[in-house]
């Protein structure tokens, strides 16, 4: 009996070890592909194309096997169409151009089984609008709204604004636009500017912006709502306890996730509906993607037509926001997190918008109240966030912030409104965001 025991006890330890070693050598599998990720984002385009080409030329032996029932023919080859996208990517932003079109139709060659689902797809695409012609940089169109003056004439501190220049040519922006009691005190361009820009996660305020207005209308009755309240999926379990004030605050129990969340996915909406709890609602900050995604669906269903048509109809538009619109995925729901597609100028009129409470010209657009609850804390596990509001104290404001430093600043006491967008990495570019606070604090004259 002790003997059968042992050799049952040593097979369990045995299977054990070939779970923990299959999962190990997996993870290892698939660490070269995060890397280039990481790389390439980092601006280390050069090392990124290298483990790039490695990862792409180590299983190409793989296709001179006969194919085996056991094998993973379709997986192994995603990855590497994952990989070429990688090296396509870092060959662009190094200017190889010849070598990224070479690749790009290769991709074409290899590639053309990725299912629509799949997120590499989308990406190529936007590269291979970049390797196309050359197309001429959209001009700043001008509606009669913004007016120019001299810095100056509104007591700016023009030495601090012109470092402010600077820093966005140094760190690589693609637009810099300084607003000063409505009046535009700098313009910066760069050569990459196009419109639309995306807002990157800059998006997410204006989703905030979007439930406000819904509550003002009685269409939502409260940030305390529950989820399940438009989403019948999450009444069961511990998601039945979330509400849309967790999803505004970050504390919805959803965890920070990376290449693997929200982004991976052209089918937004279905992704995050399906996504359990990392914790429980309410006892963790987590910066969330995939929580503000969420928020799509149930705009949807609280306005009463798609959000994007929404927020086209009751915002972009009386605001003159005529070259904005929601970025939308591949079943046309809108991206509530991320990409709103628009202009520099379009951007910063959201700024005078939360600067003036809510209100354009004689138009009432959201609640004082709102934008009030919006931009102060909104829990206590981070004091620096608000309802999908960054928050600042030197100098005193709000913002919202995207990839790359695409961000939009508020400043009430200096009646300020900064936009800075910027739409690829930049090799040695500067850190834009901590020298710009203490530029901001400066432009005021006392």
């Amino acid at each position: 009996m002790m003997a059968d025991f042992r050799f049952v006890f040593v097979i369990g330890l045995t299977l054990l070890a070939g779970v923990l070693l299959t999962g190990l050598a997996r993870a290892q599998e698939l660490l070269p592909l995060e890397r280039m990720m990481e790389l390439n984002r980092s601006g280390k385009w050069e090392e990124a194309a290298q483990l790039a080409q490695r990862f792409i030329d180590a299983p190409e032996k793989l296709d001179a096997q006969p194919e085996k029932s056991d094998a993973k023919p379709d997986r192994s080859k995603a990855e590497r169409c994952e990989a070429y996208y990688s090296l396509i990517y870092s060959q662009t932003r190094l200017g190889q151009i010849d070598k990224a079109k070479s690749n790009l139709t290769t991709y074409d060659q290899k590639c053309s089984h990725l299912p629509s689902s799949n997120w590499v797809p989308g990406e190529v695409a936007k590269l291979r609008e970049e390797l196309g012609p050359r197309k001429t940089p959209a001009p700043v169109k001008n509606d009669g709204f913004w007016k120019t003056v001299a810095p100056a004439s509104l007591g700016i501190n023009v030495a601090a604004l012109e470092n402010h220049r600077l820093l966005c040519q140094r760190s690589g922006a693609d637009a810099c636009l300084v607003v000063q009691r409505g009046k535009i005190v700098q313009e910066f361009y760069s050569t990459r500017y196009r419109v639309p820009m995306m807002a990157m996660s800059s998006t997410k305020s204006i989703t905030g912006i979007l439930v406000g207005m819904l509550i003002d209308d009685g269409k939502i009755k409260s940030i305390d709502e529950p989820v399940c309240a438009y989403i019948s999926e999450w009444c069961a379990g511990p998601r039945g306890k979330v509400t849309l004030r967790h999803l505004l605050s970050m504390t919805s129990g959803l965890p920070h996730m990376y290449e693997e969340g929200v982004s991976s996915t052209n089918e937004k909406n279905e992704f995050v509906i399906k996504l359990p709890l990392a914790t429980a609602p309410g006892a963790k900050w987590a910066y969330s993607n995939e929580g503000v995604q969420l928020l799509s669906p149930i705009l949807d269903k609280a306005a009463g037509e798609p959000i994007q048509d929404y927020a086209r109809k009751r915002l972009f538009e009386p605001l003159g926001m005529l070259e904005t619109r929601l970025h939308l995925d591949s079943k046309n729901h809108a991206w509530s997190y991320a990409d709103m597609e628009t202009s520099a100028r379009d951007f910063a009129r959201i700024g005078l918008l939360m600067l003036n409470k809510g209100v354009w010209g004689k138009q009432r657009i959201v609640s004082a109240k709102w934008v009030e609850q919006s931009t102060k804390p909104s829990q206590a596990l981070n004091s620096g966030y608000g309802l999908l509001w960054w928050l600042y104290e030197k100098p005193a404001g709000f913002g919202a912030q995207g990839y790359l430093d695409t961000n939009l600043y508020v400043f009430p006491e200096q009646e300020l409104v900064i936009v800075r967008m910027q739409s690829k990495p930049v090799e040695h570019a500067t850190p834009y965001g901590s020298e710009a606070l203490t530029i901001f604090e400066q432009l005021i004259r006392r």
